[in-house]
């Protein structure tokens, strides 16, 4: 089992040297991460996020790194975390710093009194609408053997050559008389037939599968929601705008 250990640095060379004493306490570099820089912050925040860091606690890390801070986060076993941790201490990690209390004194006005500040976002969403594939259903062909007794009952011959000797007392004819004592040879062969079964294999049907693709158009409708901060009195007179901002659209 592991865990993210976190270190927090006012310089980005602290945050370096931390990251340098992880990898040769034995660290692997691809288990550590430095986030510095304020487009890094909401990166930072989810990844927090990702590991199981209370949300506020995430959004306050990313926060800071919009401050200037830089955060090294770390897959430690845990067996090792409380090692790692004493690196990134001995390294000058610091606490977070306070989030400014709602409602309370921000800053000095030029008059000597306090101003109050809150803030409302303006925040619009892009939609991007694309198309992706998915499987809906198709149909599968499998070829089996089957096996069917074939029978029928044919006819064999079967044959067989008999000798028989006879006891005859006559003249001979004078056809008899010249063949008589010619040396002859007579010969007779017996067959039989025995059942001999050929095999043909022939097609008697197709199964072709295919596929036809068509194409279409679709209208596909989304919302993409906006939140526009208006700004108009309440009661008595409006205090005058900061920076140039105008009434309306603040952005």
């Amino acid at each position: 089992m592991s865990t993210i250990i976190v270190g927090l640095y006012k310089e980005s060379g602290s945050a370096k040297k931390a990251f340098q004493a992880l990898v040769a306490a034995g660290c692997q570099e691809a288990d550590i991460e430095t986030f510095g820089g304020a487009d890094s912050a909401d990166k930072a925040a989810q990844g927090l996020l990702g590991h199981g860091f209370d949300k506020e606690l995430a959004e306050q890390y990313g926060a800071a790194i919009r401050q200037g801070h830089t955060l090294v986060a770390a897959d430690i076993a845990d067996q090792d975390a409380d090692a790692a941790e004493a690196i990134l201490d001995e390294n000058g990690s610091v606490d977070l710093p306070e989030p400014p209390a709602a409602g309370k004194p921000a800053q000095k006005a030029g008059n000597g009194g306090s101003v109050e500040q809150e803030t409302l976002q303006s925040v619009k969403e892009e939609v991007e609408i694309g198309k992706r594939r998915v499987a809906k259903g198709g149909v599968k062909a499998t070829s089996e053997v089957t096996e069917t007794p074939v029978r029928e009952t044919v006819t064999l011959r079967d044959e067989t050559v008999d000798v028989e000797h006879r006891k005859v007392d006559r003249s001979l004819s004078a056809d008899e008389e010249k063949a008589a004592f010619g040396e002859k040879t007579i010969e007779l062969t017996a067959t039989s037939e025995t059942p001999e079964i050929t095999k043909e294999a022939r097609v008697v049907g197709e199964v072709v599968l295919s596929k036809t693709a068509s194409e279409q158009e679709k209208t596909v409708e989304a919302v993409a929601r906006r939140t526009d901060v208006k700004v108009e009195p309440v009661g008595g007179k409006a205090g005058g705008n900061k920076s140039g901002a105008k009434p309306g659209n603040k952005r």
